[in-house]
């Protein structure tokens, strides 16, 4: 399955695309993602989609920079549970090791690591499995990690050198302010430079909690090595009060086709309908057991047409119409 990452990744998206003279939806949409996705930071969507979005957004625009321009309008507090767990951390190089450990809570083909000898350190960053331009989300990963440094370390910090292998833009403004002038371009690996002894600086951001945002972030970490089942079930939920829970939008949304989230699944020993039924019932019942609601909107928020066909699927699955479930035990 192809590689995924959490729809925060495109916060703040449509307002720079807006900016760029572009249509934040279509653009979305011209690359199999669903607008949604800026509504919910959590959502897991395409890295290959998303890394096409803002390829395209720059190419369009013509603003090389896009992703760098991204990368200024964001808060670290994006990477959620990650974010958490390298604030929490007393000096920089905890911070560094959290970030290389669990970088794939929020990205599962952004790769990092540490170089470093006597005087120098590099905090190098890699895309696993990309054949295509990575240009753009790069730009926007190193830009985001790079403004949290300057945010949590002291004010007289700088970064020896940040790092990328692709060649400059042709209006490097952007970069040089956002760098301090610290920008190399055609270099031999992406990332940021600083000397050996800032790792041990101390971040302004550290509040004693280190060993709870770990805890929180290793049982966020345990659940990241999805089955397709689990993949599928998280975007039908999502997805079913919009409408546009379908094989299709789903397979979309993993950046594959409908024939191979079948062929995941029946390996796991379901189907696409199986699974969407049990979905449904376990909404269903927790609707009819929380607070009154029609019929008409119960039907909407599980997907149906109507409510005709919302009570033909009810009967089928509980034996009993949705008015009689509260006092009749459901069929199983």
């Amino acid at each position: 399955m192809t590689p995924l990452v959490r729809s925060a990744c495109l916060t703040n998206y449509a307002t720079v695309a807006r900016e760029a003279g572009l249509d934040p939806i279509g653009m979305l949409e011209s690359v199999g993602l669903e607008p949604s996705c800026l509504e919910n930071p959590d959502l897991k969507i395409s890295l290959i989609a998303t890394g096409e979005l803002l390829e395209e957004s720059a190419k369009r625009s013509g603003w090389e920079d896009f992703g760098l321009r991204l990368a200024a309008t964001r808060q670290f507090s994006i990477l959620g549970p990650l974010a958490l767990v390298v604030r929490e951390q007393a000096t920089l190089r905890p911070a560094v090791d959290m970030l290389m450990r669990y970088m794939r809570v929020h990205n599962e083909a952004l790769h990092l690591w540490l170089e470093e000898d006597d005087e120098t350190a590099s905090i190098q960053f890699e895309f696993l499995g990309r054949g295509s331009s990575v240009r753009q989300p790069m730009e926007l990963s190193v830009g985001m990690v790079y403004r949290f440094f300057r945010h949590a370390l002291p004010e007289t910090w700088r970064a020896q050198n940040v790092c990328f292998v692709h060649a400059a833009p042709k209006d490097a403004r952007t970069s040089t302010r956002f760098f301090a002038r610290r920008v190399e371009y055609g270099a031999s690996f992406n990332g940021i430079t600083c000397l050996a002894g800032d790792l041990e600086m101390p971040l302004s951001t550290y509040s004693r909690l280190d060993r709870y945002a770990q805890q929180y972030v290793e049982s966020v970490a345990a659940g990241q090595n999805q089955s397709a089942a689990e993949r599928v079930r998280q975007l039908a939920l999502t997805l079913l009060p919009s409408g546009k829970c379908t094989l299709g939008h789903i397979a979309r949304y993993l950046c594959v086709d409908e024939r191979t989230v079948r062929r995941h699944l029946l390996r796991e020993g379901l189907s696409y309908n199986e699974l969407l039924n049990e979905v449904r019932r376990e909404l269903v019942q927790r609707y009819l057991s929380g607070p009154p609601r029609k019929h008409v909107e119960i039907a909407l928020l599980l997907g149906f047409n109507g409510p005709s066909a919302f009570s033909r699927w009810f009967r089928q699955q509980f034996g009993c119409s949705a008015s009689a479930w509260p006092s009749v035990p459901p069929a199983t």
